[in-house]
């Protein structure tokens, strides 16, 4: 109510009461199990088979998971999470030291994103370039080895990072939250150092021909300029006797200028490493603004273009920012090896709820509602699996989400009704026989595989088509990516499995391999369950996941009849929404769906106790399972 306090119009905005409440997506899918990449234990949403590839490494023939996954956006699937479960697994690391004499010391650890084989092809280089802060600002190069072979490619790099845990470009920090590949802790508050150095050309022959009375000229550390003027030895006029009498003369030539606390020169080989054959000027000062030897060309016939020092020369320079060249260091092999690990089994796929580990992972998402779980497939040995259903379907059933159970492949026809005992859910449902589909990783050959992924698929592209209400079977629910079924079944043998709640997989010459089935695990007729068909549960699970999300606003509103009054009209614009789309039966609105809250629902001690009860029913649509067809002649007339 507004305040009044002058005599005029006041204008007063008052809310509708209109909530809208919106369905929620009913086709996420949740698959857990080995995959060669990707985070252990932690779920990764998807929208492709192209993102799997990337996170996941994509398919690999020890992987039910990455066929599955494959199967279920080939049939339509748009939206998955991947729960990577594996043992005996390795992360590829690399310890960065600070380039220091003669003991290095470590500054930065670097681990691959996630624990595999794979990242023991990544390359870590750190490039000094020294340009905004010379103590410590660098790049953080990532490079890969292409899978057939050659020379790395570069696939990150993180530039201007700092060691300063104050700065805004920490590479805790940056590369931590940007980085898909690597992931970095700082080891000690050192920063990276490279000494500066210059190595010349090949110096090789004796008498060393160099000649007399030329200079070396450039920059030490960034800022102190150098003049060596070397002078011919008491020998031939133009020749040293050896490499080790040159580098003497260069050596006396620094300290006769001055510069021996900045400059120091060595034989090295060509890289710069320890040996002979070439000329090494060092910077011998700590890091102080680029640590850097910069040699310039100088004059016709100068010594520096005699000798090929410097990189203007042709020879090799390791340098900053004097000339904006960053020092380079290289860390190709990886100090701890990767390692892909192996299937977990049972027990590492049930996991742990309290540390949220195997299937338990998938209580940090917001939301799930189909959950494939392939490697039941190949647990053949009584029990193996029925432990691991168990907890996944109580999973299912506390997440309000739909478990696509597989059996196991050594399961006939014979004994596969036994075998469903495992479960009893509305929340699960199984389908037979497995599926065969052509395997790219094994020269395009069938392999039989689990049926979970494709159904998985077909739930998805049926939601989207038809609704969640639409039962994932009949002619329109085609298996794609499907060669054959393992075992083709007759419509003798489908009503031995049909009426036990095991769904068939079909083949028809017209249709190809389709879903033929759509029976929840507890669709046995002799249970009379009246959610014994998939449609009518999923649906259910989706009214109640769209009204649970959609009345969180009630909580803590006045109990009384405006807002009881709230309640029927948001619920109720919901239902008839869903009416008009054709997901209940019944011709018109009182005949489909109602919603009830008022003092008969709510009484007075309920809202004593703080409670409003609301009142939903709908009349679902349940599938024709059985068409049937009766044909009479007309006899014609008698008279």
């Amino acid at each position: 109510m507004v305040q009044v306090s002058y005599p005029g119009v006041y204008i007063v905005e008052k809310s509708s009461g209109v909530r809208t409440i919106t369905g929620v997506a009913t086709s996420v899918a949740a698959f857990v199990g080995f995959t060669r990449k990707g985070p252990v234990d932690k779920a990764v949403a998807i929208t492709s088979f192209a993102d799997f590839e990337r996170s996941h490494g994509g398919l690999d023939r020890d992987s039910p998971v990455s066929y599955a996954v494959r199967q279920f956006f080939l049939n339509g699937g748009t939206q998955a999470l991947i729960v990577r479960v594996a043992s005996g697994h390795g992360t590829a690391g690399w310890v960065l030291l600070d380039g220091t004499t003669p003991v290095p010391l470590p500054v930065l650890d670097v681990s691959a994103a996630s624990p595999g084989a794979w990242g023991n092809a990544l390359r870590v280089s750190v490039e000094l370039t020294e340009v905004r802060n010379p103590a410590s600002d660098f790049n953080l190069v990532i490079s890969q080895v292409p899978a057939l072979g050659g020379d790395p490619v570069v696939i990150e790099t993180h530039r201007n990072l700092s060691l300063d845990t104050k700065s805004a470009q920490y590479v805790e920090s940056v590369v931590n939250h940007a980085s898909a590949a690597v992931r970095v802790t700082r080891h000690s508050p050192l920063t990276f150092t490279q000494a500066g150095f210059a190595v010349s050309g090949p110096l090789a022959g004796a008498p060393l021909n160099v000649p007399a009375n030329t200079i070396i000229s450039g920059i030490v550390n960034g800022t102190t300029p150098f003049v060596l003027n070397v002078l011919a030895p008491p020998l031939p006029a133009t020749a040293w006797p050896s490499i080790a009498a040159f580098v003497t003369a260069v050596t006396n030539a620094i300290g006769a200028g001055g510069y021996g606390a900045a400059l120091a020169a060595s034989e090295s080989d060509v890289n710069g490493a320890a040996g002979a054959g070439h000329l090494k000027l060092t910077s011998a000062l700590p890091v102080d603004e680029s640590s850097s030897v910069v040699i310039s060309g100088g004059p016709f016939g100068s010594l520096a273009a005699n000798i090929k020092m410097g990189l203007a020369n042709g020879g090799i320079e390791r340098s900053g920012a004097a000339q904006h060249r960053p020092v380079a260091l290289d860390k190709a092999v990886p100090s701890t090896k990767g390692a892909d690990g192996a299937p977990g089994g049972e027990a590492l796929l049930i996991g742990n709820e309290l540390a949220k580990t195997g299937i338990h992972a998938l209580l940090d998402v917001d939301m799930f509602n189909l959950l494939v779980i392939p490697e039941t497939f190949d647990m053949t040995a009584p029990p193996a699996g029925s432990a691991l259903i168990a907890a996944a379907t109580d999973l299912c059933e506390k997440r309000r989400a739909f478990y696509i159970v597989d059996a196991p492949s050594n399961r006939k026809l014979s004994d596969i009704v036994t075998w469903a005992g495992v479960s009893h859910s509305r929340n699960a449902a199984s389908y037979f026989p497995p599926v065969r589909i052509i395997d790219p990783l094994d020269g395009m050959r069938p392999r039989a595989m689990a049926p979970s992924g494709t159904l998985a698929g077909v739930y998805a592209r049926t939601d989207a088509t038809r609704g969640v209400w639409k039962a994932p079977a009949g002619t329109d629910a085609v298996l794609n990516g499907v060669l054959e079924l393992a075992l083709p079944l007759s419509d003798l043998e489908n009503a031995q499995i049909n009426p036990k709640g095991i769904n068939a997989l079909r083949s028809f010459p017209a249709y190809g391999r389709v879903a033929w089935g759509a029976r929840t695990m507890k669709g046995d007729d002799s249970q009379a369950d009246e959610y014994k068909y998939v449609p009518i549960r999923r649906l259910a699970l989706f009214l109640e996941e769209s009204l649970y999300r959609g009345t969180q606003w009630v909580v803590f509103e006045p109990n009384d009849e405006p807002l009881w009054a709230q309640i029927r009209l948001n619920l109720g614009v919901f239902m008839n929404g869903l009416f008009r789309q054709g997901a209940f039966q019944g011709k018109t609105p009182q005949e489909a769906y109602f919603v009830k809250c008022d003092k008969e629902t709510t009484t007075q001690a309920d809202r004593n106790l703080g409670i409003v009860n609301v009142l939903v029913g709908f009349a679902p649509l349940k599938p024709a399972e059985f068409v049937v067809l009766t044909i009479q002649q007309i006899a014609g007339d008698l008279q």
